[in-house]
């Protein structure tokens, strides 16, 4: 107040000239001091009706120009468009009206201020823009103004407070002064109403649009403005997933912006930036990364498999280990604050991650091996030690947590009882009222909120900062150079290496050097040397898997290849061999007849059509080395990579294919052909011989040159061949005995450990095939003739055959539907510990009873100012209120150590008890499993358990306790809002039932879509030299993508929920807010102002405490999903135990090798025929016993540890012939060929016998 006793504020002066002298522009007294509250006139005219414009005028340049540059075609006129633009031109009307009142006013001699003509001017002018708006949106193809509902809303927001001035000014001056005025007011009110409720809908969609053919769209495209901000749109599906557990099939589309066809080209912009930017900061920087290839559609999926000697399990692990940590997973981690002192524990515990996932996965892709040698007990303590690690960081990080949980809880506090300990010791005449305190104590736990998330922040960030680093290093590997095989060479070389070196990674030594390789077109050369003297790096040098140091490499047109290991898809075998080509029968049928595969159709159980398993698991070695085979010849392409590939096959069966394939005669003669081999019979009839020795290319030439030069060609021929020389002489039948251990017959069984390992014996016995009989023709069409009769003797028995159902050897991953079942929290409680867990609610319970008393006793201090007793009872006043509040922060920190303790100890249960039963699971189990669903497990799963679960109990305990505390403060303080309660609680049961429902579904198939993407990746990166050999990088990146798609059209739906929850929930809490206050005002009379006080500063506390329990409540559901997937896959089927005491034999066990059979039958799995049937049989100690079959077989081999080819012979030696599963022959070698039976037949077929 100034000294002219002019009560008018400084802005009612300067607004003077505007408003004129009659109104003023601020009445604080009108404002803060009346019975009924109101704004003044001049402010209404102004600020108010000049906001929306202003609003208006701001964004409309910015918005045209976003309009002109994304035009979506034009909108017919609608009658909503209609109704819009006429509503629009009669506010401009109206306002003008208005104006043009002004000027009549002026012009009858009145004086009227000048507000009342600029602000008709500014709103008419500002509806004019308004209605060009509609317009220029309906011609650029905008369905939903986001813009121009803002503007309406804000101008009916700011329109309420006249409307109500005006009915008040009316009805105390007991009539309307100001008749036009006030009139045209209301019709301005209720036409922006009018434009809002119409701005609420949707136009059609745009002339010319994409027509949408996705049976299931998701409806945010086409949602307007206010569905989108309140995700109004989600609603359908909550209601569907509230009504009956949601599939797959109800899951919407991905938006077209969130598909990988989108974003993935925006991050390998986005990844190059950032490549530059090293780059030209480090020049000596040469690394490329997965993402930077020069074909931006060839991302990390495929690149870089072979290079830098990388192994699929790590580069699995990258994926498994930091999917869980991106970006966009920066939801609840841990409850320890980590302020980057504490980074290292997060650090270690990934690390021992790491280790733990990357031995599980070894552990799973050899868990044959593993049972067939008993090693499970020691791989499991491999496993439980590292897992003893994580567990010790884990558990030092939880105690962190809890002493960090004590803290942010006691901040608030000790700042409040500081606060008013100084305040009312300070001076003796501060009272500490119930204003002052429950005030403070409001804003005080404003703090809290913050607080208690900091720790969750800082402990994401850390651990999103480990991740996104780790997999920077990944993606910043180097990268193999396309350019390092020129395959649009003009010479007349089909394959040439010029002064070729080359390495596996740059900083190791060279493993090839000097080689110098010309293979002509249409040329078949045979690659030969001793074990590790560089055959396959020759191969990889020339698919440009190798790192080149020096020398010129080029391939003329397309390749194929054909690696040492077969690598086989998770596919039928029809795509195992077409390989993304177009299904050719007449063919196909040629392809499968020259790889001898035809017959093995007949064993399988669906033909082609048969689901192979991961790796082939249900092939043996010798057909998935032919259907590796048969993929390359059905390619069709013009030069032919062969690694060794007949090695994993029978001798007949390698003769089959070398005659009717690989060799001068068969199917691939004109094409360029290089063929790493062992098989010596086969080199005289090759163009070229390469030899390798050390590295390098000692000779390269003819056959016969080769021999002349006596170098090291003839050395590798005597090295091979001495022993068989010698015994030559000796016994030839011996001979022929030697070769008739065939390791692979054509059989549709598990391959047997030493499948794809050649042995130095099929080189010695092929060598002595090439001096005893040589491969002439007539000797091709007796085998082809035999080979004929027995395809023809099992099509006639497959014509007999009923035909059967073909099962699928995959099954699709089930999943849990509806309400997680008590039995799961159960089992976590068991696993926490039952008297554990009821300790833990109880200590929840005592500190929320800690932190109500400590509130009720302030409501008791603020109430003796009333009373006059301040100054007597400071001293008591501040030692209790500290004493209640010190003990709140020490039951939280007791109770955040015990959950910490309950939650290790039921993460080392759960994971203990899921290995335990993988261990002891039957290997059928695996070969219907892919191995991604199980590592999901042990990944995913468990990291959930360790890390995200016992964070929401956490949290959820916290607002459980804190919401119940909060209704019990309000209820004992205003008994009327019990009355509120019911309804509000019945919408937010209501609601919460909903979001439960929905998003706990969508957390299930969200698990369950990202196993395929684990398997996916982890079968490209095994098979990353095939693809790129075929060229089919690109098509693997797309699947790969449409994995990644599929998971994400149930992760982005589950994000969305989350927001839908928030902004009902928020709405709750704020009506929860509205009455505790309204109740406390109306019952003001009765009520002290400690209580009051009390009432609404906890109301205030409810929004946060409400949105958060009800999102634990649905994280607590989504995060023991984690517990029920690790107890399916800990309760399926065993074996027996790995010892049976009453069955255990003696310590001296055993005397003799005695090996007894009787009436044995076996099958693979359940569901399956027998392979074995009846078998009865006596091997004594010391005998040989070499196994045979034809086409139909089970094979088993028993031996002493010396190799049966090496040592049999006529009088220790016995064969036995399995024909479909049981014993057709048994007897010497001899005595076998001589009877003529079916011994005979193979030893014939093999060219072995006359």
């Amino acid at each position: 107040m100034n000294s002219s006793g002019d009560t008018r504020s400084p802005a009612t002066k300067e607004m003077e000239w505007l408003c004129g002298a009659k109104l003023h522009f601020w009445e604080p007294n009108q404002t803060f001091h009346a019975d009924l509250p109101d704004l003044s006139e001049c402010f209404q005219l102004s600020v108010l009706a000049w906001l929306p414009c202003v609003f208006l005028w701001v964004a409309s340049p910015a918005y045209i120009y976003y309009l002109k540059k994304s035009s979506r075609g034009y909108i017919m006129m609608s009658l909503l468009n209609r109704f819009k633009t006429a509503f629009g031109l009669l506010l401009w009307i109206v306002c003008w009206a208005d104006l043009f009142y002004t000027f009549y006013e002026l012009q009858e001699g009145q004086s009227p201020p000048p507000i009342y003509f600029i602000t008709p001017l500014v709103l008419g002018i500002t509806m004019l823009l308004a209605t060009f708006l509609i317009q220029y949106e309906r011609l650029h193809g905008v369905q939903s103004s986001g813009v121009l509902f803002i503007f309406w809303f804000l101008s009916v927001l700011c329109a309420i407070v006249p409307f109500r001035s005006k009915i008040l000014k009316a009805s105390s001056q007991a009539g309307v002064s100001d008749k036009l005025r006030f009139t045209s007011f209301y019709f301005y009110f209720g036409l922006i109403l009018l434009e809002l409720i119409l701005c609420c809908l949707n136009e059609k969609p745009p002339l010319f649009s994409n027509v949408v053919t996705d049976p299931n769209p998701c409806p945010e495209t086409t949602a307007g403005f206010l569905s989108t901000v309140t995700f109004w749109w989600f609603t359908s599906l909550a209601i569907k997933g509230y009504k009956m557990p949601l599939e797959a099939k109800d899951l919407w589309s991905l938006n077209q912006r969130d598909s990988s066809k989108t974003m993935v080209p925006k991050l390998l912009k986005e990844w190059e930036k950032e490549q530059t930017k090293v780059k030209s900061s480090e020049q000596n920087l040469t690394t490329k990364a997965t993402y930077a290839k020069q074909q931006p559609s060839a991302t990390n999926h495929v690149s870089g498999g072979a290079a830098g000697g990388k192994t699929s399990p790590e580069e699995v692990e990258v994926l498994l280990s930091n999917q869980e940590a991106a970006p966009h997973h920066l939801a609840v981690c841990t409850s320890t604050i980590k302020t980057m002192p504490f980074c290292h524990p997060q650090v270690e515990q990934m690390q021992h991650k790491d280790a733990r996932i990357k031995l599980m996965n070894e552990i799973l892709n050899g868990i044959k091996v593993l049972k067939l040698y008993a090693w499970e007990n020691s791989f499991k303590e491999k496993v439980l030690a590292i897992r003893q690690k994580e567990l010790i960081v884990l558990r030092k990080t939880a105690y962190l947590g809890a002493l960090s949980t004590m803290a942010w809880t006691s901040a608030p506090f000790l700042v409040a009882l500081t606060t008013f300990a100084v305040f009312v010791t300070v001076d003796e005449k501060n009272v500490l009222d119930a204003e002052k305190a429950f005030v403070s104590l409001s804003l005080f736990n404003i703090l809290r909120f913050p607080l208690n998330m900091l720790p969750q922040v800082i402990s994401s960030l850390v651990q999103a900062s480990v991740s996104l680093k780790r997999i920077q290093n990944f993606l910043s590997h180097d990268e193999l150079d396309p350019d390092s095989v020129d395959r649009k060479t003009s010479s007349e070389l089909a394959v040439s290496v010029v002064n070729g070196k080359f390495t596996w990674a740059k900083e190791d030594e060279p493993v090839l050097d000097n080689i110098n390789v010309m293979v002509p077109q249409g040329s078949l050369v045979a690659v030969v040397g001793h074990v590790g003297c560089g055959k396959s790096s020759l191969i990889s040098a020339l698919l440009g898997d190798m790192e080149k140091v020096e020398g010129e490499v080029s391939v003329r047109g397309s390749v194929a290849y054909v690696p040492q290991q077969a690598w086989i898809q998770n596919a039928t075998l029809r795509d195992n061999i077409l390989f993304g080509k177009s299904f050719n029968e007449s063919k196909y049928r040629r392809v499968l007849d020259a790889c001898a595969l035809t017959p093995d159709l007949e064993v399988l159980p669906g033909g082609d059509m048969t689901e192979i398993g991961e790796k082939g698991i249900n092939l043996s070695g010798g057909q998935r080395q032919r259907v590796s085979l048969a993929r390359a010849l059905y390619s069709d392409a013009e030069v032919y990579l062969l690694d060794d590939p007949l090695s994993a096959v029978d001798a007949h069966v390698s003769k089959h294919i070398f005659d009717n394939l690989i060799g001068p005669e068969g199917v691939l003669k004109g094409k360029t052909r290089v063929l790493v081999t062992h098989g010596i019979s086969y080199l005289p009839q090759v163009d070229n011989i390469v030899v390798m020795v050390e590295g390098r290319v000692s000779e390269m030439g003819s056959y016969q040159e080769l021999l002349k030069q006596n170098g090291a060609f003839a050395e590798f021929l005597r090295n091979y061949a001495l022993e068989d020389i010698v015994e030559e002489d000796e016994a030839t039948e011996e001979l022929i005995d030697d070769e008739l251990f065939p390791d692979d017959v054509l059989s549709n069984h598990h391959t047997d450990m030493v499948d794809n390992e050649p042995t130095v014996n099929e080189a010695k016995k092929s060598f002595m095939r090439q001096i005893s009989i040589l491969s002439g023709d007539s000797e091709n069409f007796r085998c082809r003739s035999v080979r004929r009769q027995s395809q023809k003797k099992h099509q006639e028995a497959q014509e007999k055959k009923k035909p059967q159902e073909v099962q699928k050897l995959i099954q699709a991953e089930t999943t849990e539907t509806g309400r997680v079942k008590t039995k799961v929290f159960l089992e976590y409680a068991k696993a926490v510990g039952l008297v554990l867990s009821v300790i833990i609610c109880l200590l929840y319970g005592c500190q929320s009873a800690a932190a109500i008393g400590a509130n009720i006793w302030l409501s008791q201090w603020t109430s003796d100012s009333l009373t006059n007793q301040t100054k007597e009872n400071v001293n008591m006043r501040v030692g209790v209120y500290a004493a209640l509040g010190i003990t709140q922060g020490i039951l939280v920190m007791i109770s955040s150590f015990t959950l910490a303790m309950g939650n290790i100890g039921a993460a080392k249960k759960l994971h203990a008890n899921l290995l335990d039963n993988k261990l002891h699971t039957p290997q059928s189990f695996f070969d219907t499993t892919p191995i991604g669903r199980i590592i999901n497990r042990f990944s995913k799963d468990i990291y959930v358990i360790d890390e995200a679960l016992p964070s929401t109990v956490l949290m959820f305990l916290g607002t459980f306790f804190v919401s119940l505390s909060t209704m019990i403060v309000i209820i004992s303080s205003t008994p009327i809002f019990a009355v509120v309660i019911a309804p509000l609680a019945f919408i937010y049961v209501f609601v919460q039932r909903f979001y439960v429902a929905t998003s706990r579904q969508l957390k299930r198939l969200e698990s369950v879509s990202r196993s395929p993407i684990y398997s996916h990746f982890s079968e490209t990166v095994t098979g990353s030299s095939v693809i790129r050999a075929y060229g089919r990088h690109t098509a693997f990146v797309l699947m790969s993508d449409m994995k990644v798609d599929e998971n994400q059209k149930s992760y982005y739906p589950g994000i969305v929920s989350n927001r839908w929850l928030g902004v009902r929930i928020e709405f709750i809490g704020n009506c929860i807010v509205l009455f505790a206050a309204l109740f406390a005002v109306l019952g003001k009379a009765t009520l002290s102002p400690g209580l009051v006080g009390l009432s609404v500063s906890y109301a205030l506390q409810v929004t946060m405490s409400l949105n958060w329990m009800v999102r634990m409540t649905s994280d607590l559901e989504n995060n023991i999903v984690a517990v029920e997937r690790v107890k399916e896959y800990s309760e399926t089927k065993t074996e027996a135990p790995w010892e049976v005491e009453e069955k255990k034999p003696p310590a001296e066990w055993p005397t003799q090798g005695n090996v007894e059979f009787n009436e044995y039958s076996v099958r693979y799995r359940e569901g399956l025929d027998l392979v074995l049937r009846n078998i009865t049989l006596s091997v004594k100690g010391g005998e040989k016993l070499a196994s045979e079959g034809v086409l139909v077989v089970s094979k088993v081999l028993i031996e002493q540890p010396q190799t049966v080819s090496n040592f049999c012979s006529l009088s220790r030696c016995r064969v036995l012939v399995l024909d479909k599963g049981q014993i057709a022959e048994f007897d010497t070698p001899t005595n076998l060929i001589s009877k003529r039976g079916i011994f005979y037949g193979m030893a014939k077929d093999a060219g072995l016998a006359q």
